[in-house]
């Protein structure tokens, strides 16, 4: 009787060992991944005090990668990019049977995202934590490895595809030249900053042709008389 326990008690054991550990699986396929991702991409613009202008352009590189990555596993029910966004470059069909679509949009997340800011180690940081986690709960080097590449390899068609939309270029443009009229922009106390991205009309659209496709109504002329449309908005 002792030997029949024993023997239940050693198949038990081993096939709670040999089970494969799926829980990666759960944490990949749960929104809270990419959302602490996200936040930790909004901590680093904080950190590195960039612009609003600047800031959505860090946000929007990563993201569209992401979103490309995850479309290949759903074509039913989501676009490709390809012809819907300016000069949007063909995105590869992710090829190993290794790759999981969800850490591959992380990983390229992150990738896109580094390459954007100053503070990279906070990025890195974030990607060694969250690869080691998914490690801790079953994630193979196999799979963390295939999908690593996938991503790498669409981030690096993203970040060209970036280098095109002239952002580069127009850091060696001038400041913005303060004008004496009262209808110009002037810098303003506490701190007197520089006008933000007065050449920013001259990066690529994503889907306008061109910043000048809806051309904004002028401001209201100025005057102070009472009854003035200027003064009755002030």
């Amino acid at each position: 009787m002792k030997r029949v326990l024993f023997t239940i008690l050693a198949s038990t054991l081993l096939f709670v060992g040999c089970k494969e550990d799926n829980r990666y699986l759960q944490e990949l396929d749960n929104p809270e991944l990419f959302r602490q991702a996200m936040k930790n991409l909004t901590d680093v613009i904080v950190y590195d005090i960039f612009s609003p202008p600047v800031a959505s352009r860090v946000y929007v590189y990563p993201s569209i990668a992401s979103y490309a990555i995850m479309q290949k596993g759903n074509t039913a029910h989501y676009s490709g990019l390809e012809g819907q966004l300016a000069d949007f470059p063909d995105i590869p069909n992710p090829e190993n049977e290794n790759i999981n679509l969800n850490l591959a949009a992380i990983h390229a997340f992150t990738v896109i995202g580094k390459q954007l800011i100053f503070s990279e180690d906070r990025i890195t940081e974030f990607q060694n934590e969250t690869y080691s986690a998914l490690q801790d709960k079953g994630l193979s080097n196999k799979v963390l490895n295939a999908s690593k590449t996938y991503g790498d390899e669409v981030a690096k068609i993203i970040l060209k595809w970036a280098k095109g939309d002239l952002y580069d270029q127009t850091r060696t443009y001038p400041k913005y030249t303060i004008k004496e009229e009262d209808k110009y922009w002037k810098p303003t106390p506490p701190d007197y900053m520089d006008g933000i991205e007065p050449h920013w009309n001259k990066i690529r659209t994503m889907v306008l042709d061109s910043a000048n496709q809806f051309v904004p109504d002028p401001p209201l002329e100025i005057d102070l008389t009472d009854g003035t449309d200027f003064k009755t908005q002030l």
